[in-house]
């Protein structure tokens, strides 16, 4: 795991000199996206959706919350399982086409299977870069630890790309790469921001 985050900020930092010029990054957006998770010693696939949501309070601060439901069969039952997150975030422009932000906020996950019904809640730290690498092109690397009351904690590396056809619609892709598990999205975004 320590490969993958100190690789990611390398690149990360090899990419800083291309940015190109744009007008700030927005962090008032909606995204919904399909997502795909695979769980190590698992042999289903997990899948679903995600919708997450952003709107800045100030130039810096932002709110933001999220909601995942994805399901899978085991043994002829449904496992369906659901988290949230909710939080503040604040974002230092490093120019005008790249952002660091920090996030801290509320997490809950819950999974539901026959006899079986689970909740889990806690909170979330994320420390995170954002950049323009074209007018049309952002780049998105972060690193996100949740620590959930009964559940113990995680850190997962979360990397993601988005092509705005137009500056207010994207599409994108996304991967969030934990130690027991790693998750795979493609989805859409709609700046209502900058």
């Amino acid at each position: 795991m320590r490969f993958k985050i100190v690789s990611s900020l390398v690149a990360t930092t090899a990419l800083l000199p291309f940015l190109a010029q744009a007008e700030g990054i927005s962090y008032s957006y909606l995204d919904a996206a399909y997502i795909n998770t695979d769980v190590d010693q698992f042999n289903q696939t997990v899948d679903g959706f995600a919708l997450r949501g952003s709107f800045e309070v100030t130039d810096r601060v932002f709110l933001f919350a999220g909601y995942t439901d994805q399901s899978t069969s085991i043994f002829g039952s449904d496992l369906d399982v659901q988290s949230f997150g909710a939080g503040v975030g604040y974002a230092w422009p490093v120019s005008s086409t790249l952002d660091v932000y920090g996030k801290v906020g509320y997490a809950r996950a819950e999974a539901d299977y026959p006899g079986l019904d689970l909740s889990d809640d806690g909170y979330s730290l994320g420390v995170g870069l954002r950049g323009r690498v074209a007018e049309q092109l952002e780049l998105e690397g972060s690193l996100n630890y949740t620590d959930l009351s009964d559940s113990g904690d995680d850190t997962a590396l979360g990397l993601g790309a988005r092509w705005f056809f137009t500056p207010q619609f994207a599409v994108g892709l996304e991967g969030e790469f934990a130690d027991d598990a790693n998750t795979y999205g493609v989805g859409v975004r709609w700046n209502f921001g900058k």
